[in-house]
C-alpha cells in the first residue's frame, strides 16, 4: 500500500502577509518545503518554540477542509487533480471579515471572528465530494481516534467520514501550536497578538483550495497544487460523463 497521503486545505497565497506570518511562526514554508527564519519570539526559548510548533509545522500553515487520506483503490493522483479542478471551479470565493487568535482545545489558532454559512457549506461539500477518494481508515487508526475525548456526534462523524470534526462539527482554524498549559498559552498568545498585528483582525478571502501531499508517515506535508474558486469557469461539478 502506498504511504502517500493527501489533504485538501485552505492555505493563503505564498508571499501574502498571512502566509509569511504563519510560515515564519512555524519555521517552515510548506510551499517550498524549506525551513525558514522564525519570527523573533521572547516568551519561550527557541527549543521550546520548536517543541510547541512541531506538529503544526509538519502539516504546514493551513486550515483543513478535507482531512488527510490515503487514496482508495481505483483512484490516482490524476483523477484527484481533475476532480479538484472541477470542484473548485464551481464555487465562489468566501470572504471572512476578520481572523482572531483563539484558544481551541488548549492549543492556539487563528479563527474567524464569527460564523460563516458559505464557509460551512464549502467545507461540508468538500468532505462529501472527495470521500470516494478516501481509503477507509484501519481499525487501529479508528481506535486511536476513539481514545480521544469526543462527543457522541463527533464519534458519528468519525465513523461516517473518518474524522470527527466535519459537517456541523467543523471548526475553521489555522493551527499555531500544540496543547499548552494555561500560563504558557496566555504568554504565547500575547506575543502572537503583537507579532501578528498585520494579519489579525484583517479580512481573508478563501479563494483557492490547496492540495497537500505527505510522502510518508514521518514526512512533512507540502503544497502540490492550488485550485482557484471560480464559479464563472466553464467547469461543472460533478463532472459530466462523456456520451
Amino acid at each position: 500500500m502506498s504511504s502517500t497521503r493527501y489533504a485538501i486545505y485552505f492555505s493563503p497565497e505564498p508571499e501574502s502577509d498571512l502566509w509569511l506570518f504563519g510560515s515564519r511562526w512555524l519555521g517552515r514554508d510548506s510551499a517550498t518545503g524549506d525551513d525558514i527564519e522564525r519570527l523573533p519570539v521572547k516568551s519561550v526559548s527557541p527549543q521550546r518554540l520548536q517543541e510547541i510548533t512541531a506538529d503544526a509545522a509538519k502539516y504546514g500553515f493551513h486550515a483543513t477542509l478535507k482531512p488527510p487520506f490515503h487514496l482508495s483503490q481505483g483512484h490516482d493522483r490524476k483523477m484527484l487533480d481533475e476532480a479538484l479542478e472541477a470542484f473548485a471551479a464551481s464555487y465562489e470565493p468566501v470572504l471572512l471579515p476578520s481572523l482572531e487568535l483563539a484558544e481551541l482545545d488548549d492549543f492556539i489558532a487563528l479563527r474567524p471572528t464569527g460564523p460563516n454559512e458559505d464557509l460551512q457549506v464549502l467545507a461540508a461539500d468538500c468532505v462529501r465530494a472527495f470521500d470516494h477518494f478516501r481509503k477507509p481508515p484501519s481499525s487501529a487508526e479508528l481506535e486511536k481516534r476513539r481514545k480521544t475525548v469526543l462527543t457522541d456526534r463527533q464519534r458519528e462523524m468519525l465513523d461516517a467520514w473518518g474524522y470527527p470534526y466535519v459537517m456541523d462539527e467543523f471548526r475553521f482554524h489555522m493551527t499555531l501550536s500544540g496543547r499548552l498549559e494555561a500560563g504558557e498559552r496566555k504568554a504565547v498568545m500575547a506575543e502572537l497578538q503583537t507579532l501578528g498585528q498585520e494579519v489579525i483582525g484583517k479580512p481573508v478571502t478563501i479563494d483557492v483550495l490547496t492540495l497537500f501531499q505527505q510522502s510518508g508517515p514521518q514526512e512533512p506535508f507540502v503544497v502540490v497544487k492550488c485550485y482557484p474558486l471560480n464559479a464563472l469557469s466553464q467547469h461543472q461539478w460533478p463532472p459530466q460523463k462523456s456520451q
